[in-house]
């Protein structure tokens, strides 16, 4: 998470990361991941001083964030809550691109809440395949199958793209030159969000 101290330097950012949270996602297991996050968030305050907190997994539900919120003891910001309001005001046709497969329920949730029963049709596309990629340390491998996913997705009409994980956001600058169109990553929208809540 570079992308934060580049932007605001004065920010002083502790990285709290457990991959084996993905792995609870990934079984079904959302009390356990909840607990854990929440455990996270009470260290990040107790030993590290933090006076917020970014949850950064974009497969935590709009319940467990109100769980989450409820029993920490700091505020929290869900990283991809902001990007879903900018990204619903702007198309009511959003491609939404996805590589982490339990995200993709909460994801088109996040971004029907956000429109407040304005119309939107969101059109999907999953890429377990790129996020494997990254996990093996070829960013090469899963940037080549990202763009090829927003292609696609372009191809179909869309009006703006939705990127589901923050790992995409490095991808920003090349999809939105690429296609033409607006492309919404998390890291840029939950900036002046984080700077709100802190």
């Amino acid at each position: 998470m570079n992308y934060y101290p580049r932007q605001w330097p004065e920010l002083r950012i502790t990285n709290l990361l457990d991959d084996g949270v993905m792995g609870l996602f990934s079984a079904g297991r959302w009390d356990q991941a909840t607990e854990r996050l929440l455990e996270m968030a009470q260290v990040g305050h107790r030993v590290y001083g933090a006076t917020a907190g970014l949850v950064s997994c974009s497969a935590v539900s709009r319940e467990q964030m109100k769980s989450l919120r409820q029993a920490s003891p700091i505020p929290l910001l869900k990283i991809d809550e902001p990007m879903a309001t900018l990204a619903t005001s702007t198309s009511s046709r959003l491609g939404l691109l996805v590589t982490f497969p339990p995200t993709l329920l909460i994801a088109e949730q996040l971004l029907r809440e956000a429109a407040v029963g304005a119309p939107l049709e969101i059109v999907p596309l999953v890429a377990p395949e790129a996020i494997a990629a990254l996990l093996a340390g070829d960013r090469v491998s899963h940037d080549t199958r990202l763009i090829a996913a927003a292609d696609e997705l372009a191809g179909q009409g869309i009006g703006a793209l939705v990127l589901a994980q923050v790992s995409m956001g490095p991808l920003v600058p090349v999809l939105r030159e690429r296609l033409g169109i607006p492309v919404f990553s998390s890291l840029e929208t939950s900036l002046s969000a984080l700077r709100r809540l802190v």
